[in-house]
C-alpha cells in the first residue's frame, strides 16, 4: 500500500513540474512596440472662415420673345444660340392686314379734316350774319358747338391712324436687350398671336448669376456667432467652383439676401452676380459657392481626420504622459464646430474647427490612428512636419521564477 501511494505522489509531482515549465515565459517573448504617430500641439489663433453651399447658374435677364399682333410669321433674322445686340430685328410678320388698317384710320382722318373745314366755313358765315342781325345767338352757339364737335372727331382719328401704325410697327419684332438667343420656337409660316406660345428666348448672361440658399439652421447659427462675438464679418467675397471641381477665376458679389424664409423649405434664398464676358458660363449649371470674409477669433482646429466617431460621439487621440515616460494615446471627447473646407496646401485636407474638448497645447494624434488597438495604448509620437522618430528598442518581458 505504502508502495503504491508513493508512486502516486512522484507522478502528481511531474505534473505539477510539467504544468511549472509550461506557464513560465521564455527569456525572449518581447512585449509589442509602442505604436508610431504624428500628432500636432494645437493652439488658439484667427482662422479665416468661409461657408460652401450649392447653388445653380441663372441668366441675369432672361425675356420671351412674344409677338404683339396676330399675324403670320415671314421671316426669321438670328441665328440659334448666337449672341445679338438690343435692338436687332428678329422676326418679320406679315403686315398686310395691318397696312390696310393703316389706310383705313387715315381715310377716316381725311373725312373728319373735310368736316372740320366744312363746320369753320359754317362758323365764319354764321358770324358776319350775326354781326348784321341776321342769326340769333343760340344759331351762332350752335355752330360753334359743331365745330368743336368735329376737331374731337379729327382728334379720335388721328388717334386711331396712330394705333394702327403702332400695332404695323409690331410686326419688325426686336431684341428688347444685348444677349445670347435661345431655340426658336415658332417657324416661317406660323400664325402667331399676343396670347399664343412665345417665339423664342433671348437671355443676357454677362453678368450671370448663382442662386443658391442658407437653411435655418444655418442661418440661426450665424446670426448667433455674430452677436456672441465668436464670428467676426469682414467684406464678403465669392467663389465658384463648377461640378469637376474647377474653382474659377475671379471673384462676385452678394447684390440679394430675402428678407423671408421660403415657406417650403425653411431656407433664405440668396444671389451673387458674377461677371462673365466670355459666356463660360452657363445657366442651369450646378456649382459650389463659397462665401469668405469672416474670421474666427480665438479658434483651435485640427486636421479632419484626427476627428473620428465613437460610441458617445466625436473623440480624438491626445499624446499623454504615462508610467515610466511612456507616452499613451487616450481618448478625448470633443464637440466640434464649421469644418473649415478650403484645407492647407501642405496636406490638401480639410480642418474641424474644435468648440469644447481640446485647449491650447495639447498634442493631437493626426496621423497613425490606425495603429492605435486600444485608449491608452502607448506611441511614440513625432510632431507633424518633423523627421520620424525611431521606435525604443523592444522590451524583454522576465522570466517567471
Amino acid at each position: 500500500m505504502r508502495r503504491f501511494s508513493g508512486v502516486i505522489i512522484l507522478g502528481l509531482g511531474a505534473l505539477l513540474a510539467a504544468c511549472g515549465k509550461k506557464d513560465a515565459a521564455p527569456p525572449g517573448d518581447a512585449m509589442p512596440p509602442p505604436a508610431q504617430v504624428t500628432v500636432e500641439a494645437v493652439s488658439t489663433q484667427t482662422l479665416p472662415i468661409s461657408f460652401e453651399y450649392v447653388g445653380r447658374l441663372e441668366a441675369s435677364r432672361e425675356v420671351e420673345i412674344r409677338p404683339q399682333v396676330s399675324a403670320v410669321i415671314k421671316r426669321r433674322y438670328f441665328e440659334e444660340g448666337a449672341p445679338v445686340k438690343a435692338g436687332a430685328l428678329l422676326f418679320k410678320l406679315d403686315d398686310a392686314s395691318l397696312g390696310t388698317q393703316v389706310n383705313a384710320a387715315r381715310a377716316e382722318l381725311a373725312n373728319q379734316n373735310a368736316l372740320l373745314a366744312e363746320a369753320k366755313l359754317e362758323l365764319g358765315r354764321n358770324r358776319k350774319l350775326a354781326d348784321q342781325g341776321f342769326v340769333s345767338a343760340r344759331a351762332l352757339d350752335s355752330t360753334r358747338t359743331a365745330v368743336a364737335v368735329v376737331e374731337a372727331g379729327v382728334r379720335v382719328a388721328q388717334a386711331k391712324v396712330a394705333d394702327a401704325q403702332i400695332s404695323q410697327s409690331y410686326t419688325l419684332i426686336r431684341a428688347p436687350l444685348s444677349g445670347v438667343m435661345g431655340r426658336a420656337l415658332q417657324v416661317e409660316g406660323a400664325l402667331v398671336s399676343p396670347s399664343g406660345p412665345p417665339l423664342a428666348t433671348l437671355a443676357q448672361i454677362n453678368p450671370v448669376y448663382v442662386r443658391f440658399s442658407i437653411g435655418e439652421d444655418a442661418w440661426l447659427a450665424l446670426n448667433k456667432q455674430r452677436a456672441d462675438g465668436s464670428l467676426k464679418p469682414g467684406p464678403q467675397r465669392v467663389g465658384l467652383e463648377l461640378a469637376d471641381g474647377t474653382r474659377i477665376d475671379g471673384l462676385g458679389k452678394l447684390n440679394f439676401s430675402d428678407y423671408k424664409a421660403d415657406p417650403q423649405t425653411g431656407a433664405f434664398d440668396m444671389r451673387a452676380e458674377f461677371v462673365n464676358p466670355d459666356s463660360a458660363l452657363k445657366p442651369g449649371q450646378f456649382v459650389r459657392v463659397i462665401v469668405e470674409g469672416g474670421t474666427l477669433p480665438d479658434a483651435i482646429s485640427v486636421p479632419q481626420p484626427a476627428v473620428m466617431d465613437g460610441p458617445t460621439g466625436k473623440f480624438v487621440y491626445v499624446a499623454t504622459p504615462g508610467d515610466k515616460g511612456m507616452m499613451l494615446a487616450m481618448p478625448r471627447p470633443v464637440e466640434v464646430g464649421t469644418w473649415i473646407g478650403s484645407g492647407e496646401p501642405s496636406n490638401g485636407m480639410g480642418r474641424w474647427v474644435i468648440k469644447q474638448g481640446l485647449k491650447s497645447g495639447d498634442d493631437v494624434v493626426v496621423e497613425g490612428m490606425a495603429r492605435i488597438f486600444f485608449p491608452g495604448m502607448p506611441i511614440a509620437p513625432s510632431k507633424a512636419g518633423a523627421p520620424q522618430l525611431k521606435a525604443p528598442p523592444q522590451a524583454v518581458a522576465p522570466a517567471k521564477k
